[in-house]
């Protein structure tokens, strides 16, 4: 699987806990403004990621393999679309966590 880019991701609260964490990308990545997005951390499986939901994307960690350090590098997946299906092949191959990032357009 390949990502669009990666970002330094930095969570508001602790890496275990759900909330908000700061997502910069890292160029050459298209858009390059960081955003604060919704932050979980999830379990591996199946779900839908809605921009009405998460306007802006949102920031996974997989639930066990929390990074010790304050900030980390996340593989980013970006879509222009509304919705996108998270399969656990994102987990197989971005264990320790990703960001979905939608598109401005």
């Amino acid at each position: 699987m390949v990502d669009d880019g990666t970002a330094a991701v930095t969570p508001q609260q602790g890496w275990a806990n759900d909330g908000y964490a700061v997502v910069a990308p890292i160029p050459p990545f298209p858009e390059p403004d960081p955003r604060v997005l919704r932050f979980d951390n999830r379990q591996a499986g199946t779900h839908t990621v809605r921009r009405s939901e998460y306007p802006g994307g949102l920031a996974i960690v997989v639930t066990g393999h929390e990074p010790s350090s304050q900030s980390a590098t996340f593989p980013v997946w970006t879509s222009s679309e509304d919705e996108v299906l998270v399969t656990g092949d994102k987990y197989v191959n971005w264990p320790d966590g990703f960001v979905i990032w939608f598109l401005t357009q």
